[in-house]
């Protein structure tokens, strides 16, 4: 007796569970269905109150506020105070030389973040406010710009938040000349990066006593120190009325120094961010 013939194979079939005591009765060998991949992370309870809802929720023996950060520091200058791009381009080196201080996972393009911390390049934003925001920046220390995080490609969101940003900066004093989108390159990002990955925009902020409501400054009156305090006061204020929950995080807003970071690996940061190359 001709042995039954097996059934056709499904495609993206997979054995389950599988008894093969009947298989001496030449019964159809049966298969199932693949089940659809797990989201590991959404197995895991989250902290809504954290950036992007990002962060686990305290539970078990595990609590947020218990985590300390191990970082490597690295500080690279001109003992002549005499500004250049090599410094930068030297920071490089010695970040990437701190990759053993940094973790990775499960993927290798998964880092545990890494940035660069510099003062503001007053000759590279000038040209770039010219040509993207058409208008014309104050002297330095006189404007102050910073990396801004914002929830990834939601424009409506996008343009509310900044709205909101806008109005508190006026109540304050100040005036956002425009925002400059950053240049990255999302293509190297591992997964868990790339899911969080944000929209990252440069505020141009000034005094507007000082600048005015022109696209060139008018030279009135500055006060450096309330400068400062507004400018502080903006990032608490934005920060609490946006909510990190909303994917909103100010990287830094200085009139003296620029932040460059995120989820990223050492050697990665230079290749996200292609301002540093300039």
């Amino acid at each position: 007796m001709a042995p039954t013939p097996l059934p056709s194979i499904p495609e993206n079939a997979t054995l389950k569970n599988v008894n093969f005591n009947h298989l001496a009765n030449d019964d159809p060998l049966p298969y199932v269905e693949d089940e659809p991949p797990m989201n590991g992370f959404d197995q895991v309870e989250r902290d809504p109150k954290s950036w992007a809802g990002a962060a686990p929720a305290p539970q078990g023996l595990y609590n947020f506020e218990n985590e300390i950060d191990s970082c490597g520091v690295g500080f690279v200058c001109q003992i002549k105070g005499i500004k250049s791009h090599k410094i930068v381009s030297d920071a490089r080196q010695l970040l990437c030389a701190m990759t053993h201080r940094g973790a990775v996972g499960a993927d290798s393009r998964d880092g545990d973040g890494a940035g660069v911390m510099t003062s503001i390049p007053h000759n590279f934003f000038v040209r770039e406010a010219e040509r993207d925001l058409g208008c014309q920046l104050p002297a330095p220390g006189q404007y102050a710009v910073g990396n801004v995080f914002f929830k990834q490609r939601d424009p409506a969101t996008l343009k509310e938040h900044q709205k909101l940003f806008t109005d508190i900066a006026n109540e304050l004093g100040l005036r956002v000349l425009g925002w400059r989108r950053v240049p990255t390159d999302g293509s190297i990002l591992g997964p868990a990066a790339s899911s969080k990955e944000p929209d990252i925009l440069q505020p141009f902020v000034v005094l507007r006593a000082h600048y005015g409501d022109g696209n060139a400054p008018q030279d009135g009156s500055f006060d450096e120190k309330r400068f400062e305090r507004q400018l502080y006061v903006l990032r608490k204020a934005a920060t609490h009325k946006i909510t990190l929950a909303k994917s909103f995080y100010v990287c830094s807003l200085s009139s003296k120094n620029i932040v460059y970071k995120g989820q990223l690996t050492c050697p990665q940061v230079y290749n996200y961010y292609h301002d540093l190359n300039h």
